[in-house]
C-alpha cells in the first residue's frame, strides 16, 4: 500500500525530523492539531501549481503517442494519447485528433469494437474535416472484420458472476455467510453453510476506489475498457469508462479534488488519499450538510457496525457510509502514527488553503467543522490502512485500492479457501478449496503456504493459523488413488488453444472429491495452478463484458 510517496510528503518528513525550536518535536503521540499547524507553517514544501488544459501539450503528447505507435509499443502509446486527450482543450480539434490516434492503436490490437467506438468520439469532438477520409477507410475496415467474424469476443461463455444464491438484501453476495467477531483478527466473515470449489460467493461493486494510474483506468470504478476512457472536461487529471461513472465521481468525490489534484499527488503516502474521499463521500451521502454529519459521528460510536444489517436493496449510500464509519478494528500501529497524522495534516492544508478553487468553500465553515474534517481524516486513515483491498497491476505499474462494506471484512491467511480479486469494477471472492460451515473465509493478500514469498513485505503481522505456530503442513502420503489423479499432467494452463476453463473445473472437481486431505503438501502444485487459472478466467471474462459493453452501446450486439 506504500508504494508510491509524494515529493511534497518527503519534504515535510524530512523537515518535520529537522525542526528545532517552535515546541516540542513531533511525535506518535502529539495531537494531529500540532501536525496541523506544522504543515500550515511549511505550506511552502507542498503547494505546486496545477496544470491545466493547454493544446499545445496535448500535441506534443500526442506526438509522443504516435513514436510509441510506430515501435508497436501499443499499451504505452494508448496510455500517452490518453494523456494527450486529458490535456486537449473542451472544444478543440485536439480532442478529436487524440480519439482518432486512439481508433488507429486499437485497429492494430485488433480490438474492432473500441476502434469502432473511438471513431464516433472522434467525429463528435471536432475532428479536422480534412483528415475524415482517413476515419471513414478505418472504419470501413473495421465493419469488414467484424463482419468477418474477428471480433475478440463478446459472448461470455464462463460466467464470472455470482453463481449461488444470494442473500436477500444483499444481491453481491451469497446467503449463508455472515460477521463474527474473532480473537485476534477482529471483524471476520464466517460461512453458515457448506461451499464447494468454484463457487463464485461474492461479486461487488466497490463503494470507493483509488486508481494508481490516472490514464488506465476509470477514477470511478476502476474498469478498464482497455483505456478507452473520456476526460473531466475540467482538469488534466482523471478519466471515466462512460458518462454515467464521470457523473457519479463528479457528485462523490471529484467536485472536491478537481483543480487540487497535483496539490493531492504531491503529498500522497500510499493509499492514504483514500481518507479524504471517504470523508467527501459521507458528505455527500449526508446532502452536503456537514453539521448533520458531525452530529452523526460525534454522537453513534456504538452503533452497529455489521453491514449485513443494511438493505442493499435499496442502494442507500448513506446506511452503507454509516455502517463503515462505525467499523471497529484492532488499535492502530504506533510505528505508523506519525506518517498518518502528518498525511491527514497535509491533505487538510491543501483543502483549507485551496478551498476556493472547489465547492466545499461554503461547506466546511467553523473551526469545529474544520477540526472535524482533519481528525476524521486520521480517522478513516487509520481505519483504511486495515480495510481497504489493493491489487497491483503488474501491466500498468500500478496500484488499484478499493473500499467496501462486505469486502473489506475478509481476513488475511496463508491458508486461503478463496481466492480474492479486484478487477474492472468488481470485487470477486472465488471458493479454491471446500469451506464448511463455521469456517472463517479468508485470502491470501501475498504470500501462501505453498508460495511463502520469502521477499513479500508487509505492514502487518500475520497472525493467521500458519504463522502463529499451532498449524503445520501434513507430509503423509495420500491414498494411490489421489497420488495418481496428482500425477496426471495439467496441460492447457499456458496455452490459450485449449480451454482453461474445462481444466479449472477438473481441478476443482479434484479438491471437491479430496479436498479433506487438505492441508497436505502434495496438494499445494495444485492448488497454485487452480489459483492462476481463476485470475486468469476473470481476467479474460472481465475483458470481453467491458467489450460486449462497448458493442451494445454502437448496436453491433443487442
Amino acid at each position: 500500500m506504500f508504494s508510491v510517496v509524494g515529493d511534497g510528503f518527503k519534504a515535510l518528513f524530512l523537515a518535520m525530523n529537522c525542526e528545532s525550536g517552535g515546541g516540542p518535536r513531533l511525535g506518535p503521540t502529539s495531537d494531529v492539531t500540532a501536525y496541523r499547524d506544522f504543515v500550515l507553517r511549511n505550506n511552502r514544501l507542498i503547494d505546486v501549481p496545477e496544470r491545466g488544459k493547454c493544446n499545445r501539450r496535448a500535441a506534443e503528447l500526442r506526438q509522443e503517442g504516435n513514436r510509441l505507435f510506430l515501435g508497436k509499443k501499443f499499451d504505452d502509446a494508448l496510455a500517452k494519447f490518453n494523456e494527450s486527450i486529458c490535456a486537449a482543450e473542451p472544444g478543440s480539434e485536439h480532442l478529436g485528433m487524440g480519439y482518432a490516434n486512439r481508433s488507429a492503436v486499437y485497429y492494430e490490437m485488433d480490438e474492432y469494437e473500441y476502434c469502432l467506438a473511438n471513431i464516433g468520439l472522434a467525429r463528435l469532438n471536432h475532428f479536422p474535416e480534412k483528415f475524415a477520409s482517413k476515419l471513414e477507410t478505418r472504419e470501413l475496415a473495421c465493419r469488414a472484420k467484424l463482419d468477418d467474424g474477428q471480433s475478440k469476443g463478446t459472448k461470455l461463455y464462463h460466467g464470472i458472476g455470482l453463481n449461488v444464491s444470494p442473500n436477500p438484501m444483499i444481491p453481491f453476495i451469497a446467503d449463508g455467510i455472515a460477521m463474527k467477531q474473532y480473537p485476534g483478527f477482529g471483524r471476520g466473515l464466517v460461512a453458515e453453510k457448506d461451499f464447494q470449489p468454484g463457487d463464485i460467493i461474492l461479486d461487488e461493486p466497490p463503494m470507493l476506489t483509488l486508481v494508481g494510474s490516472r490514464y488506465n483506468y476509470c477514477n470511478n470504478c476502476a474498469g478498464s475498457f482497455q483505456g478507452s476512457l473520456i476526460p473531466c472536461p475540467c482538469c488534466i487529471s482523471a478519466m471515466y469508462c462512460s458518462e454515467e461513472c464521470l457523473q457519479k465521481d463528479y457528485r462523490f468525490w471529484h467536485r472536491f479534488e478537481c483543480g487540487l489534484s497535483e496539490k493531492l499527488q504531491n503529498v500522497l503516502f500510499g493509499t492514504m488519499a483514500m481518507a479524504p474521499k471517504r470523508f467527501f463521500f459521507g458528505l455527500t451521502a449526508f446532502h452536503d450538510d456537514l453539521e448533520e454529519m458531525k452530529t452523526y459521528c460525534e454522537e453513534s460510536t456504538d452503533a452497529n457496525d455489521d453491514p449485513f444489517v443494511v438493505d442493499y436493496t435499496k442502494q442507500d449510500l448513506l446506511d452503507q457510509f454509516k455502517v463503515l464509519h462505525q467499523a471497529k478494528l484492532n488499535p492502530a500501529m504506533p510505528e505508523l502514527e506519525c506518517v498518518m497524522r502528518l498525511s491527514a495534516a497535509a491533505f487538510y492544508a491543501i483543502f483549507m488553503k485551496h478551498l476556493a478553487a472547489t465547492d466545499a468553500q461554503q461547506l466546511v465553515d467553523t473551526d469545529a467543522q474544520k477540526e472535524f474534517m482533519l481528525r476524521c481524516f486520521l480517522d478513516y486513515i487509520r481505519k483504511d490502512t486495515a480495510l481497504s483491498l489493493d491489487s497491483n497491476e503488474v501491466a500498468t505499474c500500478s496500484t488499484i485500492s478499493t473500499l467496501s462494506t462486505i469486502s473489506s471484512l475478509v481476513n488475511h491467511s496463508c491458508d486461503p479457501n478463496i481466492v480474492m480479486h479486484i478487477r474492472y469494477g468488481r470485487i470477486r471472492f472465488w471458493v479454491l478449496r471446500p469451506i464448511r460451515k463455521g469456517d472463517q473465509i479468508v485470502t491470501s493478500y501475498g504470500p501462501t503456504w505453498w508460495d511463502p514469498q520469502p521477499s513479500y513485505k508487509s505492514i502487518f503481522k500475520c497472525c493467521c493459523p500458519v504463522c502463529d505456530g499451532e498449524w503445520c503442513v501434513s507430509e503423509q502420503a495420500l491414498p494411490e488413488a489421489v497420488r495418481e489423479e496428482l500425477a496426471v499432467k495439467i496441460v492447457g494452463v499456458n496455452d490459450p488453444d485449449i480451454d482453461q476453463a474445462n481444466v479449472l473445473k477438473h481441478l476443482q472437481k479434484f479438491f471437491t472429491r479430496y479436498g479433506h486431505y487438505h492441508p497436505n503438501a502434495s496438494l499445494g502444485p495444485k492448488l497454485d495452478v487452480c489459483k492462476f487459472l481463476i485470475i486468469g478466467t476473470i481476467h479474460r471474462g472481465s475483458f470481453t463484458l467491458e467489450r460486449a459493453k462497448v458493442a451494445a452501446a454502437l448496436g453491433l450486439i443487442n
